[in-house]
């Protein structure tokens, strides 16, 4: 009894003694964790933008025109796509003009609230062009990124794997077609693939699948069955499964080049408007229903046009379109909204832009800011300048119109 009572008045005093003891007496103590590793910064999360939030419904407003000097300036490539990264609230850009002038390799990003340009990487020199070990096209110091390529409607968002994947290939830099800048490089490339770009990792990869390319047509991401539907070119094809491959499904385009897709999130279709001759009809595909037709629309139509900007608003529940009408010297953009559920179109008088938009494929659906994103030129005092402008869509104060 007395030598437990004496054991513990000695863990008693040499507890206290560790307690009370000046800080030098502490060099054996196990030394303090070291701080958790700091949050993701807020930048890397979708954050709305205060222009749109107080912009007025239904009018084209202009978010963003390049300066000179912006850090980062281009030239918008015509031939080029891109996507909407919905996890970050930004535009991405990717695709070039080619025919041996334009390089442009390197994704484009304008991050939508704090209204800034920004350049992954230097575009890369004609001269790192090449075919690797196995056989892909590839271009880079390190030969990990691709030619540079039109893409046209072919540069989709997978936002389960946050990837930008793009369903286009060079075909333009045929040697003897626009140019023989790549005839040396040309006959040594075994596979264009179908690249991805992980958002998480800023890397490039090319998918191990046999490609099929979109050119000069368009695909667009099914949200709900999770993939790459692609119309055009060679037929209608899927992207999907794990790993992933292209899948051939039934039919053939019932439209020429230069169309344009979206994924219409209520109605669970596919919608394909534009073509090479100018047209105003609206292909629907279903897949799964076996649906593919052009919708009969006998009502009012927008103009003919071809390569125009489209996006689904899935808070409207309409598919937007940008239009070009009038003469080249008097040419003005209108929006129009189409109803695939009534098979209906309807202008927004007040969003008609007074210049034409000419071959774009680059408006998207910011879901953050519940707002149309378009990226285009603005008539600048010297020449046109690339511009950013939003469209919020209210469709309670169109009725009647």
């Amino acid at each position: 009894m007395r030598r437990s009572l004496l054991a513990s008045l000695v863990s008693l005093l040499a507890t206290s003694c560790l307690l009370f003891a000046p800080r030098s007496w502490a060099v054996e103590a196990a030394p303090p964790e070291p701080p958790a590793a700091p949050a993701v910064p807020a930048a890397a999360e979708a954050r709305p933008n205060q222009k749109i939030a107080g912009a007025e419904p239904n009018k084209w407003l202009a978010i963003h025109e390049q300066a000179a000097g912006d850090e980062v300036r281009f030239k918008r490539q015509e031939h080029g796509g891109g996507c909407f990264d919905s996890k970050r609230n930004r535009i991405v850009l990717f695709g070039s003009n080619t025919h041996g002038k334009d390089w442009t390799n390197s994704p484009l990003i304008f991050d939508v609230a704090a209204m800034k340009w920004s350049r992954l990487y230097p575009n890369d020199e004609q001269a790192t062009y090449k075919a690797d070990a196995r056989g892909l096209a590839v271009a880079g110091a390190n030969g990990d990124h691709p030619w540079a390529t039109h893409t046209f409607g072919t540069v989709i968002y997978d936002s389960g794997r946050d990837e930008m994947v793009v369903c286009c290939y060079p075909g333009h830099m045929v040697p003897g077609r626009f140019s023989n800048a790549l005839a040396g490089v040309w006959g040594t490339v075994k596979v264009h693939p179908t690249w991805t770009f992980s958002f998480a990792e800023n890397k490039w990869v090319p998918l191990a699948c046999k490609p099929v390319h979109f050119f000069p047509n368009a695909a667009a991401w099914d949200s709900d069955r999770k993939v790459v539907v692609g119309y055009g070119g060679s037929g209608l094809w899927e992207l999907g499964g794990e790993p992933r491959e292209w899948k051939k499904i039934p039919g053939s385009p019932l439209c020429g080049w230069h169309n344009n897709a979206v994924y219409d999130s209520k109605n669970k279709a596919v919608l394909v408007f534009g073509s090479n001759e100018n047209s105003n009809d609206m292909i629907v595909l279903r897949p799964e229903a076996k649906e593919h037709k052009k919708m009969p629309t006998p009502g009012t139509r927008p103009p003919k046009d071809q390569h125009c900007p489209m996006a689904f608003d899935p808070v409207a529940g309409r598919t937007v379109v940008v239009i070009d009408s009038g003469t080249k010297e008097n040419a003005k953009a209108e929006t129009w909204l189409y109803d695939l559920a009534a098979d209906s179109w309807q202008q927004i008088p007040e969003a008609t832009l007074p210049f034409g938009c000419g071959m774009n494929y680059n408006m998207y659906y910011d879901p953050t800011d519940k707002a149309c994103l378009l990226v285009t030129e603005a008539p600048a005092k010297f020449g046109r300048t690339v511009t950013v402008f939003a469209l919020k869509i209210d469709l309670t104060k169109l009725a009647g119109k």
